[in-house]
């Protein structure tokens, strides 16, 4: 299978570069005797037991695979069943010779290299064109991987020690004192190096086929949202750009690993990800567990970020994106601020501690229902303003990059107007009032991501044609006595009326990633989402958040960096 050629710039340039990307896929079961694990890892945790081992020969190598946590002890179980697999034989031996494959992790899809070789992880960032000042994270597939990178003399601290038992394989990257092993190229220069095990089968089954941990970030080209089907990394690192990708079918979890450092007083999850923070505050030593820039800010990790997704703006597709941030204003605006001056290069004003504690609810929570309605309500407001500003003549959506919109600092053009519900533009969400929304710049559809609708299955939603509503009717009318009714039904993609002077209808195209009572359903969804719409030709995106709380603080994190405009709602 060959892939499509990474956008925006030509391939790495060597004499052995490939003109094509080979796509092996890998079947597995997820589900092998999951229920008999999972009992297993209670009774192990239950009677106080350390980490149990699963023995997996591959490629004449022996590997220890740790089985904890219900899913993990799955994947460990299904990677050794991985052990002679044709495409893991082919991706170790291309790793073993230096060079990078992109492979399924329960998180995203990962370009991996020997973190070991300096030159092989300088491939891994030239593929991305990732800034090299962007650390990696080191993967590993056992405890006895993991203790062969310590320093001499240096032993686990006890504060990681349960958290690892229960935890991995799983979605959690700690930081740890940097392995003489590992090269200023995994850590940019640091001290200290992150590493984690994931926790799914093929990842596991190729580290313990190699015998050395892998670095692997996100297989995506650097900037862009991250990859959760082999698809999505062909479309970036394709045609030849990188030698193989194994498809190892949707990621699980759908957003990156969280990353947490139990090395600095008080510990502090540094990138929320796939564990929350409730998850781990129940351990000892981590009951005062902050979370980067919803507790505290720091000049120095803006500046030498000792873990991916702190200092660039990251996972955002080519249409610039509008969220509708449900939470607290001046958390919101706090974060988003933030988020913006990291993507433009700046650092924090100072290192002192917010006053918006991420174990707060807020009024920007509430129940999923009602959140979910507001959410809607906003949304309606939103498409129904974009779609009279359009055929006014409003056009500043190339400008939105970097910008910040509150409620209270609103100006022309802005949506805020409209998004707490109660504004007169607050419309019912038809296809002909979506049609006439997606006038916005030059005709172009616009997109939505949707968390507010219960009961909708996530993907691309198909909506069946309604009467026209009133509003959308009153803005069809343009500037003259020349302006005629349009048509009063049709659905998405349906033309105007005889004797209208407006611009034809267009389409919004929408994709629902879950409800905001569910938001670890919507970080599955999250990025396959920005990717499809992004594919439909969107010119604008517009994204109902989730609560700023437990899974839902990895989704605002991901969402506010990928913004090009932030509206609280």
């Amino acid at each position: 299978m060959t892939g499509a050629a990474a956008p925006g710039r030509a391939p790495p340039t060597s004499s052995e570069q490939p003109t094509v990307t080979e796509v092996l896929t890998v079947s597995l079961d997820l589900s092998i005797d999951s229920g008999g694990l999972e009992a297993a890892s209670r009774d192990r945790r239950g009677s106080g037991g350390g980490v149990a081992g699963e023995e997996a020969s591959t490629s004449g190598r022996t590997a220890t695979t740790t089985a904890t946590s219900g899913h993990g002890a799955a994947a460990a179980a299904a990677a050794t069943q991985l052990a002679g697999h044709p495409a893991i034989a082919r991706a170790a031996s291309i790793l073993a010779e230096g060079g990078v494959v992109a492979i399924p992790t329960e998180t995203v899809y990962g370009l991996a290299a020997n973190a070991l070789s300096a030159e092989a992880v300088g491939r891994v960032y030239a593929a991305k064109n990732r800034p090299a000042d962007n650390p990696l994270i080191i993967h590993v597939s056992s405890l006895a991987m993991l203790a062969g990178l310590y320093p001499p003399g240096w032993e686990l601290p006890p504060i990681y020690e349960p958290v690892l038992r229960d935890l991995w394989p799983g979605p959690l990257t700690v930081l740890l004192p940097r392995s003489p092993l590992v090269p200023d190229a995994v850590t940019c220069g640091l001290p200290t190096m992150a590493v984690r095990m994931p926790a799914h089968p093929v990842a596991l089954a190729l580290i313990a086929a190699c015998g050395f941990p892998l670095a692997a970030p996100s297989a995506n080209s650097s900037g862009r949202p991250s990859p959760t089907l082999a698809k999505h990394v062909a479309a970036d690192l394709g045609g030849g750009v990188i030698p193989l990708i194994l498809d190892g079918g949707a990621c699980s979890c759908g957003v990156e690993s969280t990353v947490l450092d139990a090395l600095r007083s008080p510990p502090a999850i540094l990138r929320p990800g796939g564990v929350t923070r409730e998850a781990l505050v129940g351990y000892r030593g981590l009951e005062a567990l902050q979370v980067y820039r919803k507790d505290f800010t720091d000049a120095a990790l803006e500046a030498a970020p000792t873990t991916p997704g702190m200092k660039y703006r990251h996972y955002s597709p080519t249409a610039p994106v509008i969220l509708l941030d449900p939470s607290p204003p001046a958390a919101a605006a706090t974060a988003a601020a933030t988020a913006a001056a990291a993507a433009a290069g700046a650092t924090a004003a100072n290192g002192a501690d917010s006053s918006h504690s991420s174990s707060a609810n807020g009024h920007g929570s509430g129940d999923g229902e009602g959140l979910g309605e507001r959410l809607r309500q906003a949304t309606e407001a939103l498409l129904a303003e974009m779609a009279g500003s359009a055929l006014e003549g409003w056009r500043p959506i190339p400008a939105l990059a970097g910008s910040v919109v509150t409620a209270s600092s609103s100006s022309s053009g802005s949506s805020s107007s409209g998004c707490n519900g109660s504004s007169s533009r607050s419309v019912p969400l038809d296809p002909p009032t979506l049609e006439l929304a997606s006038r916005l710049a030059g005709g172009g559809a616009v997109g939505v991501l949707r968390t507010s609708l219960a009961g909708a299955p996530p993907g691309l939603l198909q909506r069946a044609p309604q009467a026209k509503t009133a509003a959308a009717a009153a803005h069809s009318q343009v500037d003259d006595g020349e302006r005629g009714r349009s048509s009063g039904s049709g659905g998405v993609g349906g033309g105007e009326g005889a004797g209208t002077r407006a611009v034809a209808a267009q389409r919004v195209i929408e994709y629902v990633l879950g409800h905001v009572s569910r938001p670890a359903e919507v970080a599955t969804e999250l990025f396959a989402g920005l990717r499809a719409l992004d594919e439909a030709g969107c010119v604008v995106i517009v994204v109902e958040g989730v609560a700023d709380e437990g899974a839902g603080v990895a989704v605002m994190n991901r969402l506010r960096k990928a913004a090009s405009r932030v509206v609280h709602v």
